[in-house]
């Protein structure tokens, strides 16, 4: 009952102190770094050579994998056993993704500190503000945690159940099960050999500590992708949100009358000053909005491309599977998991973006009913409104070479893409 309770406090973060004034991206989300740091971005020696050592033994294990998985699928096609051969090649497109992850975030490593940099300069300046800006901003923050520990717990559901049912197999194999010489101990993925039985010992003992491992380095990878992706960019879009509350109090406790008197006039210079103090703020935040999107596209942008390019061919497969082993008249759980996975890792950036999308329009309309034209002080910011109500006509989205709308739209488009691509395999 302790530990239970323990969970929920430290999942709703009841006893961290939101009102401390000195508040941090490192004090609120300490897991960000721990995790960026398996993908070699070291934060206190930024160019220890050490950095690489994980990502290289991430990317050697997902390149042998690779290649034993392509001659699995060679010799799937040579038996004319489809479903191996649609299996492992599921498995090449997922391994494939590990290395263009890793190379992705250590090429742009300084881009990743200077990404952090700008969020916890927003975090160390929203914390400062009244508790107006304060709690939703932070509100936010407590949710993209609780969203953390849920993907963490997700993914490592899917990469402990490959292991487990596989153990599991073995345990009643090994306690109940009678051994004959036509016994093939379980693995979590199947294997072949041209001239040699991968299911003798030791050859069987090696496999299952590779496909454990190999398991667990996919989840660490994407994991840690998809969090950082969706992490980045709920912050930003919390942040706009405080831009909505500026607008509310543009015109608030300033005195219309100033706009009679002259431009040199003291008292109509302060409003002025005022006036542009509070509408730096409102494009600051938005001009950050836009640059920060920007970095994380250039950061991620390879990482993304292959996902959306090889999503709807990841899914046709896993539903081939599927059918597969239902027209045999089986259910395999696993796939199934895969499957939700595979849809669900494709639909958070795609969400995502059409969240962004939709709330960087909506500063646009905000600004325009934010009542410069009810009172005479909207005479005073009407160029700064025009240029604002432009720059939000853009689009705020994830742009990178190859890389289409991450959007609803987008996620929909390549779902119906898997369909054709099943029906189609399906009658092959």
């Amino acid at each position: 009952m302790c530990s239970r309770q323990y969970l929920k406090d430290v999942f709703s973060r009841r006893d961290f102190d939101f009102d401390n004034p000195h508040l941090d991206l490192d004090k609120f989300h300490p897991q960000l770094k721990i995790f960026l740091f398996f993908n070699g971005i070291f934060f206190n020696n930024s160019e220890s050579k050490f950095r690489f050592i994980l990502p290289a033994a991430s990317s050697s294990l997902a390149v042998v994998g690779l290649v034993l998985e392509a001659m699995f699928m060679y010799h799937g096609l040579s038996e004319e056993d489809y479903a191996v051969a649609t299996e492992s090649f599921c498995y090449c497109i997922i391994l494939s993704s590990i290395p263009i992850v890793n190379l992705s975030v250590l090429a742009n490593k300084a881009k990743i500190i200077k990404l952090l940099g700008r969020m916890n300069d927003d975090f160390k300046y929203i914390c400062r503000l009244d508790q107006k800006y304060k709690k939703p901003f932070l509100d936010g923050q407590l949710l993209i945690w609780q969203l953390c520990y849920v993907w963490f717990i997700f993914t490592s559901i899917v990469a402990s159940m490959f292991v487990g049912t596989c153990i599991v197999k073995l345990t009643y194999q090994s306690l109940f099960d009678t051994q004959n010489e036509n016994t093939v101990r379980p693995l979590a993925f199947p294997m072949w050999l041209p001239k040699d039985d991968p299911y003798r010992s030791p050859n069987y003992e090696f496999f299952l500590v590779y496909h454990v491992i190999i398991c667990f380095n996919v989840i660490q990878t994407f994991c840690v992708f998809i969090y950082v992706l969706f992490h980045t960019l709920l912050h930003y879009y919390y942040l706009m949100k405080l831009i909505f509350l500026d607008f509310e109090v543009l015109f608030d406790g300033l005195d219309e009358s100033v706009v009679r008197l002259s431009s040199c006039n003291p008292q109509r210079i302060a409003v002025q000053l005022t006036l542009n103090k509070r509408m730096k703020r409102i494009v600051n935040w938005h001009t950050s909005v836009f640059r920060s999107v920007e970095l994380i596209s250039s950061i991620y942008g390879p990482s993304l491309v292959f996902q959306v390019m090889f999503s709807s061919i990841i899914i046709c497969l896993i539903a081939y599977q599927i059918a597969d082993y239902l027209d045999h008249g089986k259910i395999n759980f696993l796939f199934v998991l895969l499957f939700f996975a595979g849809c669900i890792q494709l639909w958070i950036p795609c969400y995502l973006g059409t969240l962004l999308r939709n709330q960087a329009f909506e500063i646009g309309e905000a600004c325009w009913r934010s009542g410069w034209h009810d009172t005479p002080l909207g005479r005073l910011l009407r160029s700064d409104i025009i240029i604002l109500i432009l720059r939000a006509q853009q689009p705020v989205s994830i742009k990178f070479i190859g890389l289409p709308k991450l959007e609803l739209e987008t996620f929909s488009s390549i779902i119906s893409t898997s369909y054709s691509y099943f029906n189609i395999l399906r009658q092959y």
